[in-house]
């Protein structure tokens, strides 16, 4: 059996069989490309559009989300947690400045909700880019 690879918004890859009846069907259909790159990261994304932008036809293959790691797991996840954290420290400290805290506390759920929402609309926008520059380039 042939496999093939399929991508959903969230660039998970999913691997469905196909069947050998297919397969030269399938054949006809496929797309060449002048560079394929492994792995969407900042260095990957850079290259994609560089070599897109002189014309070769570029495939890039995420196992999980567009960006990185950084946007996605690392760097901005934990940076809106510490924002949360100091926006909570800054509203405790408020008697300092004159202003009443009473029955203050912290929802975490509402914190990694907010997280994930923030995330969500990174790794939509960085597909978003990545397509349209990507899709830009080989039509022109």
């Amino acid at each position: 059996m042939a496999r093939r690879l399929h991508s959903n918004f969230d660039m998970h890859t999913v691997v469905t069989e196909i069947p050998s009846s297919a397969r030269a069907d399938e054949a006809r259909t496929l797309e060449v490309y002048g560079l394929v790159i492994l792995g969407g990261g900042t260095g990957s994304t850079l290259a994609a559009w560089t070599f897109a932008s002189q014309g070769q036809g570029v495939a890039v293959i995420e196992r999980n989300y567009m960006g990185g790691s950084c946007p996605n797991i690392a760097c901005l996840p934990s940076k809106n947690i510490l924002h949360s954290a100091r926006v909570a420290s800054d509203f405790r400290r408020g008697e300092e400045f004159g202003l009443s805290a009473d029955g203050f506390h912290v929802n975490m759920s509402a914190v990694r909700v907010r997280k994930r929402e923030d995330i969500g609309r990174i790794r939509a926008i960085l597909l978003h880019v990545h397509r349209r520059l990507l899709y830009w380039q080989r039509v022109t």
